[in-house]
């Protein structure tokens, strides 16, 4: 799945995680209470993010469901329930 950086920004947005910009990439880190779920990078610019399937591996979700995160109909209460239920939280 090839992604734009600009949607993979939205979806930084979207679960609220906490992002930092280095000198080559942007880190982004996501917590539920005190516990790092997870952290991902991304490249600065605007075309192409790196592989997609390297992004959604960050996520711990299948390709269905990051699909769903991408193009929006799935939202932070049922990404949450999702991590639950994989046992990360």
């Amino acid at each position: 799945m090839q992604l734009k950086v600009k949607e993979v920004e939205r979806v930084y947005n979207k679960l609220g995680m906490i992002c930092n910009n280095g000198a080559h990439h942007k880190m982004a880190y996501f917590y539920y209470g005190d516990k790092l779920i997870l952290k991902t990078r991304l490249s600065h610019g605007s075309g192409d993010a790196r592989a997609g399937d390297k992004i959604r591996c960050d996520f711990k979700l299948n390709e269905n469901d990051f699909k769903r995160l991408v193009d929006c109909p799935l939202k932070l209460n049922e990404y949450i329930t999702i991590l639950r239920r994989k046992g990360f939280i």
